[in-house]
């Protein structure tokens, strides 16, 4: 898994070594860092972490539910603060399908 959009202690040739030819990542924890610009800036979460094969991202919802005292939900999405930093945002379910694209 790499939620944050690195795999902790693998480097891609090792985890393709060990024949995964998937990876997941989260769309929260890289909303939030290193930020949604920063992997376009890179040229996307493929070339962001160095794979070359699938990524499957998750939306975040379980972020969402788990960090409850830090988020307040409308019926156009979810507003949250930084687990990080404690900072605000304002998600939607439309921003979320876009991040992941």
């Amino acid at each position: 898994m790499g939620s944050q959009g690195a795999i902790k202690t693998l480097t891609p040739e090792e985890v393709k070594a060990l024949g995964l030819a998937m990876v997941l990542a989260n769309t929260y924890h890289l909303y939030l860092r290193p930020g949604i610009g920063v992997i376009e800036k890179l040229g996307g979460l493929h070339k962001f972490m160095g794979w070359d094969q699938a990524i499957l991202t998750d939306s975040g919802g379980y972020q969402i539910f788990s960090l409850a005292r830090l988020r307040q939900v409308s019926d156009d999405g979810v507003t949250f603060r930084s687990h990080i930093d404690g900072s605000q945002h304002h998600i939607t379910p439309e921003l979320i399908i876009q991040f992941q694209e």
